[in-house]
């Protein structure tokens, strides 16, 4: 009898803990308004719209945004694949704040299994319904593709993501080197949308399934203007379906 409580007691115990465990990372997933990734698109242009205006509003960008995102959760409306360039602050172009934009940054805005994780996670545990590959002006990665540079250290790595890219512009333009940077750039931003639906199945289905949508767009770092770029996949005004698995905090959004 007594050894039978002892179970009984350790099996209670253990519940207490998964249910704790549960707890704490089901923070970070509440119900919460679903947010159409068209509806996400809009945020993303209306803030950009106001950063290049010299408007910002600032929003979420307080103490208090930071108490209300620890004590419940992170609940961003998008994931973006951007370059690691200084020049690139997502949530100041995008003018959003603490727990708007999950962030993925790495030179070239190229995507590697650390990145393609990172990116799975904001989809399909924070729940974002818009994936953007975020491209710039300019960039140096891109820079030493096109003229076969980059070869030092793990750089190289980052220059042969980009190298396909560079092989269909100098294909279809006739040009090389410094004459294909900026077509590049923008290449290079379809072939990273391709390779993320290829390499994770995660993201191919969310997309097939229409619970998301993966969009490119180019960032001018002269005029801080955002111009997203009109993809084969899906157009950015389609509806999609409200999936549960996809839902994002719609509160003070604007």
């Amino acid at each position: 009898m007594k050894t039978k409580t002892i179970i009984l007691t350790v099996l209670f115990l253990q519940l207490v803990t998964l249910f704790n465990i549960a707890a704490i990372f089901g923070a970070e997933h509440q119900h919460v308004p679903a947010l159409l990734p068209a509806e996400a698109v809009k945020l993303l242009q209306e803030g950009n719209a106001r950063f290049v205006a010299g408007t910002p509003q600032h929003p979420h960008f307080n103490l208090e945004q930071v108490k209300e995102t620890a004590e419940h959760g992170q609940h961003p409306f998008v994931t973006i694949l951007a370059c690691s360039d200084s020049r690139v602050p997502l949530t100041v172009i995008f003018d959003r704040g603490i727990g708007d934009i999950f962030s993925v940054q790495a030179a070239g805005n190229v995507s590697g299994s650390a990145q393609l994780g990172s990116i799975e996670y904001g989809v399909a545990h924070a729940g974002t319904p818009l994936v953007v590959v975020l491209g710039h002006t300019k960039c140096g990665a891109v820079t030493a593709a096109c003229t076969d540079g980059g070869h030092e250290g793990h750089i190289e790595y980052l220059v042969q993501k980009i190298n396909p890219a560079v092989r269909q512009t100098q294909l279809v333009t006739g040009k090389t080197g410094k004459d294909i940077i900026e077509s590049t750039c923008q290449n290079n931003v379809f072939l990273q949308i391709e390779a993320l639906k290829t390499n994770s199945k995660i993201l191919s289905d969310a997309v097939k399934n229409g619970e998301i949508i993966i969009v490119g767009a180019i960032y001018d770092i002269e005029t801080g203007k955002v111009t997203f770029l009109e993809t084969s996949h899906k157009p950015i005004e389609t509806p999609l379906k409200k999936s549960p698995r996809f839902r994002s905090n719609n509160k003070n959004r604007r």
